[in-house]
Order: C-alpha cells, then sequence, then structure tokens
C-alpha cells in the first residue's frame, strides 16, 4: 500500500501503492504513511519527501468503504490518524513536495495542502467533494483558506466541485505544473532548490512559517526574532556571507 524508495541519494519517495482504487486512503494507509515520514525526519540523509501515487492518480481521498461500513467511534479513528499524518508532514523538518497527476480529493488533498510544494498536472482533478457524501470537510481543509484565500476555499468545500490542476495553480494552490509524467521528476526539482540549503536553516524556517499560521501576526514577528540570532552563534551566516564577499 506503501513504497518508500531513494531518489538522488537526498530525496526519499514515497508512493501510495493502490493503483487500482486510485489510491484511495485507508486506516493502515494512513499509519503506515506516517511512520515512514516519521523515520524519514530522523534520517539525516534524507534531505527532502516526495509524495507521489502510483497509476493514474494521485489519490481520490478516503475509501469510500471506511464511510460505508463506519461508525461514529471509527470515523473518530479515522480522522485522528489523518489528522496526525497531516501534522507530521507540517512538523517534519525536511522540505515535502507533493505530485499530484489525476485525482486529488478530500483527505487527499488536505494531505497535499500540508505539504511545502505541490506540482500539479494541468489536468488533475483536486477536490474536497465531503458534502456530497453527507460530511463536512474537517481538520486540516483549514489549509486550503491560507492558500487560496477565503472565497475559493468555501467554493471548494461547499459546492463539492474539483478544479483542475491549472486552476489550481492560477489560484495559487499549485506552484509548479507538469505533465502527468514528469509531475515527481518536477517536484524533485523543486526540492532539490531547497535541499542546496544547509539543512538546520530549512527546519527552522519551516518552524518558523508553520508557527506565523498558528500564532497573532505580532507574537510571530516578535518571536522570529531569536531564532536569527541563534544562527549567528553557529558562525555560518558569517561564513557564507565572507565568501560571497570574496568571490564578488
Amino acid at each position: 500500500m506503501i513504497r518508500a524508495e531513494r531518489r538522488d541519494g537526498r530525496l526519499l519517495q514515497v508512493t501510495l501503492d493502490r493503483p487500482e482504487k486510485r489510491n484511495a486512503l485507508t486506516l493502515p494507509m494512513l499509519l503506515l504513511l506516517t511512520r515512514e515520514l516519521q523515520q524519514a525526519d530522523s534520517d539525516e540523509a534524507i534531505r527532502g519527501v516526495v509524495l507521489a501515487g502510483a497509476g493514474p492518480s494521485f489519490s481520490a481521498g478516503v475509501d469510500l468503504n471506511e464511510f460505508a461500513n463506519g461508525s461514529p467511534d471509527t470515523a473518530r479513528t479515522l480522522i485522528v490518524a489523518l489528522k496526525e499524518l497531516c501534522a507530521t508532514v507540517r512538523r517534519l523538518g525536511k522540505p515535502v513536495a507533493c505530485a499530484i497527476q489525476g485525482h486529488c480529493l478530500g483527505g487527499a488533498l488536505e494531505l497535499a495542502a500540508c505539504c511545502d510544494f505541490r506540482v500539479c498536472a494541468p489536468d488533475a482533478r483536486l477536490g474536497m467533494p465531503e458534502v456530497s457524501v453527507g460530511i463536512p470537510s474537517v481538520i486540516d481543509a483549514v489549509m486550503l483558506g491560507h492558500l487560496v484565500g477565503t472565497g475559493r476555499a468555501r467554493e471548494l468545500l461547499l459546492t463539492g466541485e474539483p478544479i483542475s490542476g491549472e486552476t489550481a495553480y492560477e489560484w495559487g494552490l499549485a506552484n509548479r505544473l507538469a505533465s502527468p509524467a514528469q509531475v515527481v521528476p518536477a517536484a524533485a526539482e523543486l526540492l532539490a532548490l531547497v535541499t542546496r540549503h544547509r539543512p538546520e536553516v530549512v527546519a527552522v524556517q519551516k518552524r518558523l512559517h508553520q508557527e506565523w499560521l498558528d500564532v497573532p501576526y505580532t507574537h510571530a514577528v516578535e518571536h522570529s526574532t531569536d531564532f536569527l540570532v541563534d544562527a549567528f552563534r553557529s558562525g555560518a551566516p558569517q561564513r557564507i556571507a565572507a565568501d560571497r564577499l570574496r568571490r564578488h
């Protein structure tokens, strides 16, 4: 259900591998994916992660069998597992890019929204169809408002209608467009722009950006000052600046 493999030594590609079901998410898949990402976070050799889907789709979202055979208790277990997965992606000290072709719906779009980057095929279909199956979109659907704005987020959440990858790019939900065959290489190229920098700085920047989403503006501004000052204790900014001055 989940495949993990190294790309170019520095990146880990984690692939949802259930193509006959459009990689629909089950509870075991959510738990496995969370564990794989947590292990990647503790592996210093891994500098970034690409999330991908086998076959023609990234993921059709939560498997409808989880709903059809569900109860309030199983629904809570499932949503807590998805919440933990999304939190793991947001808190990961390494950049995560999601390669999206075909369908990216519901819980899969929430997962993609929590990634640092999204690369979409122009004809991909991204949407939040929960209202059409009688439930609201919850947990990390809140990230959509930060990415596309309140009005467009409400359109996705209230209509249940999907948008194309091209529209997602126009709305700011996708960082790049690429053909279905090239979404993974394009995601890897985008991550390479990050992994060329010092890993500890990338980790701090990710942590700060997440904090900026969580706290009031003035607190974010005030608290972030300490992280810049701490960076100078390592001596790295001084060395990098001096080296660039010598080269120019």
